[in-house]
């Protein structure tokens, strides 16, 4: 077990939305749009604390997630273009219709 130091892998920490923005990153106190203070204008907040991600922590959490769906994106991507060609195999028994 690692005892000091940073961690060898970043860890994924759970997001919510905003309460006071409600996710948009702004608030309008009365006539015009403002950033808002608790979540540093970006609308999102650590699920456990409530608090605003320092910019740095925030780049990197959004970072881990593009690249969770960008693979999840090549996989579904893997998958299509190997069954794209393969025969469905409908009807009963397997058998195509033709409409002979």
């Amino acid at each position: 077990m690692k005892k000091a130091g940073p961690a060898f892998r970043q860890q994924k920490v759970a997001l919510a939305r905003c309460d006071e923005c409600k996710g948009r990153g702004v608030v309008k106190p009365m006539f015009y749009e403002m950033p808002c203070v608790s979540c540093h204008a970006s609308g999102i907040v650590n699920k456990e604390t409530g608090e605003g991600l320092p910019l740095a922590d925030l780049v990197l959490q959004l970072r881990i997630r593009l690249n969770e769906k960008n693979e999840e994106n090549r996989q579904l991507r893997d998958h299509l273009s190997r069954t794209k060609g393969r025969p469905r195999g409908h009807g009963p028994m397997g058998q195509t219709y033709h409409g002979d």
